[in-house]
Formats: structure tokens, sequence, C-alpha cells
């Protein structure tokens, strides 16, 4: 830890962690966490965002003619592997985009982080269904049904939880912050440490 960082703690606009710190945004699909990344990271170079949408946009051109359903699970295995392989040391912070309600996944990024030896923290996006769903018509990329259901049953369970405790949401994690649709839109800057991300509004 590094002295004078608030780690995890939102003061007004502001959230501050380690500046090697791992921070996990986390909602189910349509809350708004790409839209968070890119309005807070946007031209920022100093901070390592992992989204899986980057890799889905990068293979677009090629494999775009095939349903996505049939090619998602390659982009998955590939965003994890890459993650995987971010979380080291000596590398500067780190902020990855998951949906966090599939166990598997929260404990993967846990173990990780606790072999790299590095601090980890949560932003959880808490967004009722129907306003994800609506977000999720608004980018034209719709969830099906049953996965949908899946998330949004196993959300709220993940809030409780994060506000108990964070480490049983993921593993080692030393803090959440829960933020509603309107409260993540009026956090304008990120800090690790002595760098500060702002966002391009406000």
């Amino acid at each position: 830890m590094h002295a004078g960082v608030i780690e995890g703690v939102l003061r007004g606009r502001e959230l501050r962690y380690a500046v090697d710190a791992v921070v996990v945004l986390a909602g189910i699909p349509g809350a708004g966490k790409s839209t968070f990344l890119r309005r807070v990271f946007a031209g920022n170079n100093t901070v390592r965002v992992l989204d899986s949408a980057h890799i889905r946009d990068r293979w677009m051109p090629v494999l775009g003619a095939i349903p996505y359903a049939v090619w998602r699970p390659l982009v998955h295995l590939v965003y994890y592997v890459t993650l995987l392989n971010a979380m080291r040391p000596g590398r500067g912070p780190l902020v990855i985009h998951d949906c966090a309600t599939r166990p598997w996944a929260r404990h993967l990024i846990g173990w990780r982080a606790r072999r790299a030896g590095l601090p980890l923290h949560l932003i959880l996006l808490d967004v009722p269904g129907d306003v994800a769903r609506s977000g999720q018509w608004a980018r034209g990329r719709v969830v099906r049904s049953t996965s949908m259901e899946t998330h949004c049953r196993r959300w709220p369970d993940v809030v409780a939880r994060a506000a108990t405790d964070p480490g049983e949401v993921v593993p080692g994690a030393l803090s959440a912050v829960v933020l509603s649709r309107y409260e993540a839109d009026q956090v304008e800057q990120i800090a690790f440490g002595d760098h500060t991300v702002r966002s391009g509004c406000g």
C-alpha cells in the first residue's frame, strides 16, 4: 500500500487505489461497464484496461459473417489468457471488465492476483435488470434470455457479499465500491498512486 492512497474509497467524484492495483469493474451485461471505461480512460496510456469487447471488435472484420455465438467461446478464452498474462508485478495499474457472476472467473482472477502479489479491488455497477436489458438493445448486442436470467439471479448475492466482505466475491479483494448508474456517472477521476485518470466529462 502507498501512504496517502485511500484504497477503494469514493470521495466526492474520485476513486483512489495503489499504483499497482488490479481493479475489477463488475456488473451484469448492459450495466454500463464498457461505457464507464471509455469515459474515464479515453486517451489514457498509463492504465491498462482489459475488456473482451476489444477482442471481439478486433476480430469482427474477419469473423463477422459467422454468428457471434459460434466464436464467443474463443473470444472469452483469449480474453482470460490475456488477463492472466497481464496480472504481473511491475506493470502498473490494471482495470478488468468482468460480469462477476461466474464463480470460476472470480476465483481465477483472485488466484492470479494473489500469485502476483497485487492488491485487488472491486467496483460494482449495480443496475436493475430491465435497465441493463435496455442498455443491451441500445448497444445492439443482446444477451440470450436464459443467460441474462442467470446473471440477474446471481447478481444480488454478489452485491450483498461484496458489501459484507469483498473477499467473498473475488478471493483476496481488499475493497468494494457499489455504484448505481447515477453514481457511476458522477465519477470524474480514478487515481492510482501518483497517477490520476480524469474523465473526459465534467
